[in-house]
């Protein structure tokens, strides 16, 4: 069977470049499509996780390695931070913007100062009242992981007004129960900077515990939430806070804890004084009861060697010699005496003559 004839016009250059543009067409065609249906292939990094979605609803989520997805808009892929990862928020003070050297004085009713006083009382309201009657703001850097990345995209654009709303609630339930020394030293009891003190441990287990239980309320809010169907899908891991005082009271606490230091070094200056002092009176007492020893023994060696002879005479006594021994030893001891005399007048007390001495009146 023999073949028909071609069109000599289909065999022509046009032909053929009309054949080539297609085959170029085809080609192109081939490589976009590939493409198109290679476009979701995605490499999720270590630290975090993708969730694919299939026509706009949660289908997986797929931990770190290759993820194969259907081109879009079939599956859409989303990044998110692993569960393990930490993210840090800062949570924006209510008084941003307003600036006041003062929060406690009284304006005068009029129309000038209105708009004034509702702006100091926006500032005012960054501060919370502590257990003791003070006040204190928190300037706190919120610590944040991703347990539900299904809940977490469905209010992605709520959840993190939400966190700062749930941290204000939860600071000032927990500022309302402790004191102004469980968020910063203003009325120290006892030097904490003193070498080996244990109020440094203590002081820090009380900002710790204060941390964890901050920790806790905020969790404990966000699973009433997720019990009510209203799942944020975050966890609170760790919160960083630093206590501010308001600035008339921040120049108070800091005058009470320069008269504090001042007081300790003051009162360590006269400890020290006093040691000194009690260490001279000990030196000096020594040596008083050191030199009193001394003449007492001294004192009672003369004693007894001025007493001896006596001590002799009364063990060589008897009640028959007795009278002989003492008058031998009155005519010694008056010998001696009348030794040192210059003059001596002799007076027989059994004579009746009277005689004249000089010598006072009696």
């Amino acid at each position: 069977m023999s073949q028909a004839p071609r069109d000599p016009a289909l065999q022509g250059p046009v032909a053929g470049t009309v054949r080539l543009g297609f085959l170029m067409l085809y080609a192109l065609v081939i490589l976009l499509g590939a493409g198109w249906a290679s476009g979701n292939i995605h490499q999720v990094p270590p630290d975090s996780r993708a969730v694919v979605f299939r026509f706009g609803r949660v289908n997986r989520v797929q931990e770190a390695g290759l993820l194969l997805a259907w081109p879009s808009p079939i599956e859409q892929v989303r990044m998110l931070p692993a569960a393990d990862r930490q993210i840090a928020y800062k949570v924006q003070a209510q008084a941003t913007g307003f600036q006041s050297d003062e929060t406690d004085f009284q304006l005068a009713p009029n129309d000038d100062v209105i708009h004034m006083q509702g702006e100091r009382d926006l500032f005012n309201a960054a501060y919370l009242m502590t257990g003791d009657g003070n006040v204190v703001s928190l300037d706190a850097t919120l610590f944040y992981t991703i347990t539900a990345p299904s809940a977490y995209l469905l209010v992605e654009d709520h959840a993190l007004p939400a966190l700062q709303r749930i941290f204000q609630a939860s600071a000032v339930s927990l500022t309302a129960s402790r004191n102004l020394d469980d968020f910063l030293v203003a009325q120290p009891d006892e030097d904490v900077t003193a070498p080996g003190s244990s109020a440094i441990s203590a002081l820090a287990a009380r900002r710790e515990a204060l941390r964890n239980d901050l920790v806790a309320a905020m969790n404990a809010r966000l699973n009433r939430l997720r019990a009510a169907g209203e799942d944020l899908g975050i966890a609170v891991s760790r919160v960083d806070l630093v206590a501010l005082l308001p600035p008339v009271a921040k120049a108070a606490f800091d005058g009470v804890l320069t008269a504090a230091q001042i007081a300790d070094q003051n009162a360590a200056a006269a400890h020290t004084d006093a040691e000194h002092t009690m260490q001279d009176a000990n030196q000096q007492r020594d040596g008083i009861i050191s030199s009193a020893a001394a003449a007492a023994d001294e004192r009672i060696k003369t004693a007894m060697t001025d007493t001896a002879p006596i001590g002799a005479l009364e063990t060589q006594e008897t009640p028959a010699d007795r009278d002989t021994l003492l008058t031998h030893a009155y005519q010694d001891e008056i010998a001696a005496i009348l030794q040192h005399a210059g003059e001596v007048t002799a007076v027989d007390p059994r004579s009746a003559q009277q005689i004249l001495l000089p010598g006072p009146m009696p």
